[in-house]
């Protein structure tokens, strides 16, 4: 996960501290007196992520990835101002139990089916770790919080490494399904620009994820520090247009792609987290209907409630170009209802300014908003497209995030001046 401070800063290399110096990011210090309604250095809240009551269809017909045995390796930071919010699908009822048969004992109560809950609870405790993460993580300090439950920085004991723990709580109906959903995601697709998984647990009625923990925050909280050039943006697309491609290409689709859903390393990396909401197709079932994401990024076909497939992974990365250029995304501080509206009534969303913008930008920003999916272009396409394939290696972003830690540490001086 994310940390609010980059306690390594002040043993940078020289060569480190002149580049940053010489390096003209502009400040959004103008995003920090009244940042969407939070207060001065704080994040701000975004509005939440849907999960409306939906297709009973689609849970029949996506197939949650089968269990395999866990593989030691990384995890995924859950970005820390993530505002999912699950909310409860109706469940299904308890079937019937038929009487016992002729002759049985009238004291033996007839067996009752499992109702879904309590299939989905047997097989998440299949799929976690036996043990007590108590024992084996110890907790540093809470990163956020979200409609999930929350993130927290922790160190492994053992080795001293250090990790992001996410702690899911199992009081909704389905959260034992998007738990088991989440987890199998991570742990079986497993790509440089996503975030890694490392373990799972159940712990009463929480389940606890250990993830990798990225060091540079998310990309919503570089956004509010500075201002990206068209390089950078490339960059970060391409980085994260690899991870979708990756995940597409294995019957993923994330379908909450957003600046605050991208994680950022000191050392320039980019990775996807968050998969709370992904959605696991298959060859003969390749279409979702549940209208879930959040709404400002929602493609236009999800919003109608409309059969989609992987782009709208792609329309949301278009969006994010936006919140890239602009500082945030379209009709964000607009209810989720008229946001709705708005993208029905108003079509792709544009540029405010496009002239101030190159043309393989623009162009790039096209090709991702096409309101009609069959144009929309895919990851594969959008990874060879010059806007793409023009931009700054990962590895330039590291001066841009150590700028923004220090825009965030003035802020957090200021607040206590």
């Amino acid at each position: 996960m994310t940390e609010e401070n980059f306690p390594g800063f002040s043993s940078a290399s020289a060569a480190q501290k002149i580049r940053l110096l010489a390096t003209s990011h502009l400040t959004r210090r103008w995003r920090q007196a009244c940042p969407l309604g939070s207060t001065a250095g704080s994040a701000p809240p975004l509005i939440p992520s849907l999960v409306e009551e939906e297709a009973e269809e689609e849970h029949n017909n996506v197939k949650t990835p089968a269990a395999v045995p866990s593989q030691p390796e990384r995890a995924e930071p859950l970005d820390s101002h993530s505002a999912i919010q699950h909310a409860a699908r109706a469940a299904s009822p308890e079937a019937a139990g038929t009487p016992p048969a002729a002759g049985t004992s009238s004291s033996s109560p007839p067996q009752q089916p499992e109702t879904r809950e309590e299939q989905s609870l047997k097989r998440l405790r299949s799929i976690v770790s036996l043990g007590e993460p108590k024992n084996k993580y110890t907790l540093l300090k809470e990163l956020g919080q979200g409609g999930f439950g929350a993130v927290y920085k922790a160190v492994d004991t053992s080795t001293g490494q250090q990790v992001a723990i996410k702690k899911m709580m199992l009081q909704e109906d389905m959260s034992e399904e998007l738990a088991v959903s989440e987890i199998l995601v991570m742990r079986d697709n497993r790509n440089p620009n996503i975030v890694t998984y490392l373990d799972s647990y159940l712990v009463n009625e929480e389940v606890w994820l250990a993830m990798e923990f990225m060091d540079g925050g998310t990309l919503f909280d570089v956004l509010r520090a500075v201002y990206l050039e068209e390089g950078q943006i490339g960059a970060i697309c391409r980085e994260c247009l690899q991870g979708l491609h990756f995940l597409h290409s294995r019957q993923v689709i994330h379908r909450d792609v957003k600046s605050s859903n991208v994680l950022m390393g000191m050392d320039g990396s980019v990775k996807l987290a968050d998969f709370g909401l992904c959605a696991q197709v298959t060859p003969e079932h390749s279409k979702c209907s549940s209208r879930v994401g959040t709404p400002s990024w929602m493609a236009p076909e999800v919003v109608r409630g409309e059969a989609y497939g992987p782009k709208v992974d792609i329309w949301s990365l278009g969006i994010m170009g936006l919140e890239m250029v602009e500082g945030e995304a379209p009709y964000q501080r607009e209810p989720p209802l008229r946001v709705f509206e708005l993208i029905e009534r108003n079509g792709p969303p544009k540029l405010q300014n496009p002239r101030h913008h190159s043309a393989l930008l623009r162009d790039f920003l096209h090709c991702c908003l096409q309101a009609d999916e069959d144009w929309r272009w895919c990851a594969q396409e959008l990874l060879q497209h010059p806007f793409v394939t023009s931009g700054e290696p990962a590895s330039s972003l590291a001066a841009l995030i150590i700028s923004a830690k220090q825009v965030q540490e003035e802020w957090r001086g200021d607040t206590c001046a």
